[in-house]
Formats: structure tokens, sequence, C-alpha cells
């Protein structure tokens, strides 16, 4: 009798032998309060695996996680990762180094670019841009330029927001030494437009510019692979490693069962 089911039994073991036990680095991925899994992963794993590879994630201190765009290797702070919305707050890690000292002037260095073709990361349309001057020569006359207090540079230089974000002829026309576009959460932009001058606020109030800054914006991510949906829907995680079995060792999308239960996560496809 059992030979009768031995032909039903062999597509079965075939679909199974598509997934793989999941690494325990990638189950068991935490930094802070925050779960790393696909397409993120910790790159102080004991494996690559688990993620895409250009979203590798540093846990600073243990409790920080951090990514670090590929342009001249600048550093977002991960605030929370929405893995049902695809989205991940961060903001810009030079906006935590400001000395109390200087009134709270977020002092920006780095335009944020995204190769979304390496990152599978974009802007939402959740976020909007405001425009740091830096080292001006010249006072800026523009009806929504907004000096920046704690920002004074040599020979009493001056800096500038434009919450509006300008288009750059401003700073051409002020001989500002820098120009840094910075994105922000719209809905906290809108506080600063028409807002009081920065010089007459106190340093960390709230709806300053150091605090939209320091609030971050949000990036969509893509999970590259509709086979991902298929495996998450059947219990499975998803992972990203290196094919082992041609020369090159391309990366390639892999389906990991957690605890070896692979039974439960084969890849399903997609809903029409």
């Amino acid at each position: 009798m059992a030979s009768l089911f031995l032909p039903l039994l062999l597509p079965i073991l075939s679909l199974l032998a598509v997934a793989d036990a999941l690494p325990p680095p990638c189950s068991n991925a935490t930094c802070g309060d925050q779960v790393v899994r696909y397409p993120f992963w910790l790159l102080n794993a004991s494996t690559s695996d688990c993620g895409y590879p250009g979203l590798g994630l540093v846990c600073e201190a243990n409790a920080t996680p951090t990514l670090i765009l590929p342009v001249k290797s600048h550093r977002y702070r991960v605030w929370n990762i929405n893995y049902d919305t695809h989205t991940v707050a961060v903001s810009d890690a030079d906006a935590d180094s400001d000395e109390p000292a200087a009134g709270g002037c977020p002092r920006l260095h780095v335009n944020l670019t995204i190769d979304y073709t390496s990152s599978g990361l974009q802007l939402t349309q959740s976020d909007s841009n405001i425009t740091f001057l830096y080292n001006c020569s010249k006072n800026i006359s523009w009806p929504s330029a907004m000096e920046l207090s704690g920002c004074y540079g040599f020979g009493g230089k001056r800096s500038y927001v434009l919450p509006d974000g300008g288009t750059g002829a401003e700073a051409y026309e002020s001989e500002c030494e820098e120009v840094v576009v910075a994105p922000v959460l719209g809905v906290h932009k809108e506080g600063l437009v028409g807002a009081t001058p920065l010089a007459a606020q106190p340093p960390g109030a709230n709806g300053s510019v150091a605090d939209v800054v320091r609030a971050g914006f949000q990036l969509n991510y893509s999970t590259r692979s509709q086979e991902c949906d298929g495996c998450e829907r059947s219990g499975g995680w998803c992972g990203y490693r290196r094919d082992q079995t041609n020369a090159g060792g391309t990366m390639e999308f892999t389906c990991y069962c957690g605890g070896g239960r692979c039974g439960t996560c084969l890849i399903l496809p997609s809903p029409t």
C-alpha cells in the first residue's frame, strides 16, 4: 500500500527541498528594541545570508541600528522598521552630534544620495526638503530664510535654513561655503514655515529646525522578490545568500524555515 503513495509524495518532497534551515543569527537578530530581518541584516552577525547585501545595519553600542549608505559611507540612525508597510524611519546621524553650546544648530555635511538599484530604498510621499546654507559672507534677505543661531563661522559668517527648499540661487548670491539639502517629514516641516526666526527660539525648542532634522524622514524599501511574499505567507523567513554552486558565487533569494520546519514554508505563488 505504501508504494501507492510514493508517487504522490515525490512532488511534495521536491517542494520542501526549496527551503533551507534558518541560520540562528537571522532569527535572533535584534539591536536595542528593533527586530532586524529581511531585507535588513546586522553587519556584525556571523552571516550575511539574512538580508540584501546593500541593507546591512551596524548595531552601535548594542542599542542603535545604523544604516550606512555607500555615498561617502554616511550614517543614518534607524528609528523604526515597519515590515508591514515596507518603510524605515531614519535620521542623519550628524544631527545627533550637535553640541549644547551650539544652540542646537544642526550641522549637516552630506546630501542624501540613494541608488535604488543597489539598495531598493527610495523617499516616500511623506517626505519634503529643507535647505541649509552654511558660512555665508553676506546676509540673506530672502523672506523664507531663517538664521541658525549657534552656527557662526570664521569671521562672523552666518548660516541659514530655507524651509521651502530654495533654488540654490540664494547660496550663490550670499557667497555661502556649503549647501546641504536635507529630507524631513512634511508634517514637521509645516511648523517651520512662517515660524519665529530661530535666533529668537531657545535651544531645543519644540518645532525648531534641530528638532525637525532629528525627527528624520521615511524611506520605502523593496523586498526585491515576489517570492519573499510567498515565503512569508507560508511561515518562512526571506534571505539573500551566496550561491556556492557556481564559480561567481552570485547572490540569490532564499526561503528559510525557522527551526527546520520546512514543511511550513513552501514558496507559494503570489495571489492574482
